[in-house]
């Protein structure tokens, strides 16, 4: 026997001992990485978990983290089964179909959601180009098309996409066709304060509407206001047309019938004859 075979079978009954296998046995002669790896059989087997899927799925890992959306989910909440292609097996049961948490959210009109939402683990971000979805708008936005036949104007012209351009979802400034704004705000939310974008015709003064946008096209009224001492110049514009564009109210909407004798109005036509203009409150020929 040689020195190394020596070596060999004193360093094999040695781990047998440690081990509490007996000298010889196969345990023993195939060293203590064998025993190391039968304990892991017997323990329970872990739920994998999302940052283990990433580790053969790393491209579908960085498109939920970059793109995901509220897909930012747990692997496993959409694939309770997988790794499971065996042959046979249809195509719904080794994949979650959107419907698991998806009602049809478009209707009975668009059921194949992948045909617009390309890439599932980003479905916004994958949408088709609006080309592509330019003759079916209708079908997911209705609403907005019975807006514009009841409130027809330019607008209701021109193709979805010509405004809606780019990709899905995407909304232009208003100053991309109207660079010559008539107000100071050229901003969205300033024009939408007035026009409502798919009925910019269908003008409502909300409370919030402040006397700064007004001025832009009625300056003069404007100026009255602004210069009057009166308390019809603390007020906003909108407080007396308040609803639709150009709504001009009567004083007796405010003032009831006034302080007068009903008597003394009969030789009057209105509150104007001697109130002068309502944004000043006075007569200019006569000075009161």
């Amino acid at each position: 026997m040689t020195l190394r075979s020596a070596f060999k079978m004193t360093t094999l009954a040695l781990t047998a001992l440690l081990l509490g296998a007996p000298a010889g046995s196969q345990a023993a002669e195939a060293g203590p990485e064998a025993a190391s790896g039968a304990e892991v059989y017997r323990q329970p087997i872990p739920e994998m978990t999302t940052l283990e899927c990433a580790k053969c799925h790393p491209g579908v890992f960085t498109d939920i983290r970059d793109r995901g959306g509220l897909h930012q989910l747990e692997c496993r909440q959409c694939h309770a089964k997988f790794h499971s292609f065996q042959p046979g097996l249809a195509w719904e049961e080794r994949v979650p179909g959107c419907r698991s948490c998806h009602d049809p959210v478009h209707g009975t009109a668009f059921v194949q959601c992948l045909t617009c939402h390309r890439n599932a683990h980003a479905p916004v971000a994958s949408m088709v180009g609006v080309d592509q979805l330019a003759d079916k708008c209708v079908g997911c936005h209705g609403p907005v098309a019975g807006v514009f036949e009841k409130q027809p104007s330019a607008h209701g012209e021109v193709a979805c996409s010509d405004c809606h351009h780019g990709r899905h979802g995407f909304r232009p400034l208003c100053s991309e066709c109207h660079a010559e704004s008539h107000t100071p705000f050229v901003d969205n939310a300033g024009c939408q304060a007035c026009h409502p974008p798919h009925a910019p015709l269908a003008i409502t003064l909300g409370e919030g509407v402040e006397n700064g946008v007004c001025q832009a096209c009625h300056p003069e009224p404007a100026a009255k206001v602004r210069q009057s001492d009166k308390k019809h110049g603390k007020l906003k514009c909108v407080f007396c047309h308040a609803g639709s564009h150009g709504e001009v109210p009567s004083c007796r909407q405010c003032h009831g019938d006034g302080p007068h004798n009903p008597e003394l109005l009969k030789e009057f036509q209105g509150c104007r004859d001697c109130h002068g203009d309502a944004h000043t409150l006075s007569l200019p020929a006569k000075g009161v």
